[in-house]
């Protein structure tokens, strides 16, 4: 009998240890997800030309340079860059007769906002990539490889930086040299090469940019469309934010609601006053803490606050807006840098739900045996 109790204790304390090790998963991975929200993501249903993006880029450039944002009332662009991909092309190293595939990624402005801690090459560098290990190694069988030249398209690139990738990834600033001398968007934006339209032309379909904290999405959002005439849609990962934040927030709710419900049983079956005010002091110090918990932890953005409560067609309107939200994130063609938060925001997900079932059946479980247990030992 005891053995059978035993075995029942340890049940439920591997279901616990299960739970708190996946809630450990989902809080990771939904702490990766929030290091990137002062970064705002655009899809550009209408790719920019080579052309348009290097003009957006230079003219946002020299704004900046001249201050003009405090000299006619006009506002700079925050950081930006303009990307796209192109997927499974071919890279060579002439000098050792090797050749990988890899997935470009053409680049019109800061890099770092792509990759973290990269600030290499930089707008005017029209030499330089960046390269992933796996690919690295397959071109020179070492990563140790800055500096050495790879070809792409008849075009010859110095690797500036290696990256720890996942995906095979070659990324470069677009309008770097041919092979001729030429330059790639120099041509004019409707000009054909061979018959076909400049390749790079239906590629530069995002931007990535830096969010000022004073700014709100949809401000960033008219930003482009005033200053540049660029329809630009937004890319709502500041929601898949708050998705995963509310299901790795489920277990101290959950955990919280069980010991406060615990402490009001406790609190009813005292009959001496000192017990019962130690109890509801105790039941008032874990509301407390978690208050501040989610205090610190939750933040609405202004956009889901209506301007008056009078408004309810508000409510209406922003559930139909984040159901297109929703729809645009799963209906995009996805990119290597978009498997980055998609992962984060799956194992957020699926962690945390795991984990809530497993803390669920965990409570159950010892409230029923631990309670049948107690009733048969009873006299």
């Amino acid at each position: 009998m005891k053995m059978r109790t035993y075995v029942k204790y340890i049940i439920a304390a591997a279901a616990a240890g299960l739970g708190i090790f996946l809630f450990y998963l989902s809080s990771v991975s939904w702490g990766q997800m929030l290091l990137t929200k002062d970064r705002v993501m655009f899809y550009l249903e209408q790719p920019l030309s080579v052309q348009k993006a290097k003009e957006v880029d230079e003219k946002s450039q020299e704004e900046k340079q001249m201050d003009s944002g405090q000299e006619d009332g006009t506002e700079t662009m925050p950081e930006f860059c303009i990307w796209g991909q192109k997927d499974k092309v071919e890279i060579t190293n002439a000098n050792l007769y090797r050749s990988a595939q890899a997935d470009a990624v053409l680049m019109c402005g800061n890099p770092e906002l792509l990759f973290e801690d990269c600030r290499l090459p930089g707008r005017k560098d029209t030499q330089g990539c960046l390269l992933d290990e796996k690919t690295a190694w397959e071109l020179f069988g070492s990563s140790e490889v800055t500096g050495k030249e790879i070809s792409y398209e008849g075009k010859s690139y110095i690797i500036r930086q290696v990256l720890s990738s996942k995906e095979r990834i070659f990324a470069f600033q677009v309008g770097s040299p041919r092979g001729n001398g030429d330059f790639e968007g120099s041509r004019p934006e409707n000009e054909t090469i061979g018959g076909e339209q400049n390749s790079t032309d239906n590629v530069l379909n995002r931007i990535t940019m830096q969010k000022p904290e004073e700014k709100s999405l949809q401000d960033l959002q008219s930003l482009w469309g005033n200053k540049y005439g660029i329809s630009a849609t937004i890319l709502d990962l500041q929601l898949l934010q708050g998705i995963g934040g509310f299901f790795v927030l489920l277990i101290p709710l959950t955990s919280c609601v069980y010991f406060l419900w615990y402490l009001f049983c406790l609190y009813r079956q005292q009959s001496q006053l000192v017990w019962k005010a130690a109890v509801a002091a105790l039941s008032l110090v874990l509301a407390v803490c978690f208050f501040i918990l989610l205090k610190g932890q939750i933040n609405i953005p202004d956009d889901y606050i209506p301007t008056r409560w009078s408004q309810f067609s508000f409510w209406q309107y922003l559930w139909l807006q984040k159901q297109e939200a929703v729809e645009l994130l799963i209906k995009i063609p996805k990119t290597n840098l978009d498997y980055s938060w998609g992962e984060m925001f799956t194992r957020t997900l699926s962690c945390g739900i795991i984990a809530e079932i497993f803390l669920l059946f965990g409570i159950a479980y010892i409230r029923f045996y631990v309670c049948k247990h107690h009733a048969e030992v009873e006299p």
